[in-house]
């Protein structure tokens, strides 16, 4: 699926408005499209010359890599100098063909590292694929960094950007430090709340009724601050 021309322009309006250090979010259900809008997101950095790493929680390849990831470098632990090359990676910890009980100590330690190492340096634009699993005590546990670092990786030109299914599966750190949020379809109480903490150009109740109106495949393009209007983005159109 390509973006149509619509979604074309609002990429190339956000990548234009869209500093280091400012932090994205994208939450969707399964199918919905957020993967391959966070693609078109992240080009908007590769584009502008600026350096992308996306954490990769997979036991073995799937479509999903080979199909939005080609031409991405994968590095099996962190490199603190990347080559000029190197501009585009796949952080993809050493865990095929291992267990599910062997793997998540191994991606909770080279994750944990890989984000202490981003913090020291600063300027990496920063994906993470499945911000329930690195998020949650149930899984890597690693809520209390991922917070620290929308927190305070601005003044370090580290921008961070987080997908998830549902708003209510990331910790609240993340809606206190957000500059761009897109919303596929929510309607559970849990996740209304998160999204209310939005600072955004709507009320609780009007951003409720916009979300509850979008389709599978429709994200709310909500921006936090003065300036912007909430937009729909569909990636056919």
């Amino acid at each position: 699926m390509r973006p149509g021309p619509v979604t074309t322009q609002q990429m190339k309006r956000l990548g234009a408005a869209w500093r280091q250090g400012m932090h994205v979010l994208i939450t969707g259900g399964t199918g919905s499209g957020k993967t391959l809008l966070a693609r078109h997101v992240v080009e908007q950095r590769i584009i502008r010359d600026g350096f992308v790493v996306v954490f990769c929680c997979k036991l073995k390849p799937d479509d999903t890599l080979r199909e939005h990831y080609k031409g991405f470098v994968r590095w099996k632990t962190w490199k603190r100098r990347p080559r000029i090359d190197e501009n585009r990676v796949l952080f993809w910890p050493d865990v095929e063909g291992k267990s599910v009980t062997e793997a998540t100590p191994i991606l909770k330690r080279e994750f944990a590292h890989a984000l202490d190492e981003i913090s020291r340096v600063g300027y990496w634009t920063v994906q993470i694929d499945e911000g329930l699993f690195v998020s949650s005590p149930d899984y890597l546990g690693l809520s209390a960094q991922l917070g620290m670092m929308y927190a305070l990786m601005r003044t370090s030109r580290a921008t961070m950007i987080t997908l998830a299914q549902r708003p209510a599966h990331l910790p609240l750190a993340i809606y206190a430090n957000l500059d761009h949020a897109f919303v596929g379809r929510a309607s559970e109480l849990p996740d209304l709340k998160r999204l209310a903490d939005l600072d955004g150009p709507h009320s609780s109740k009007e951003l409720k009724t916009i979300i509850a109106a979008n389709g599978k495949h429709d994200f709310t393009w909500i921006p936090v601050g003065p300036g912007w209007k909430t937009e729909q983005v569909n990636m056919r159109r």
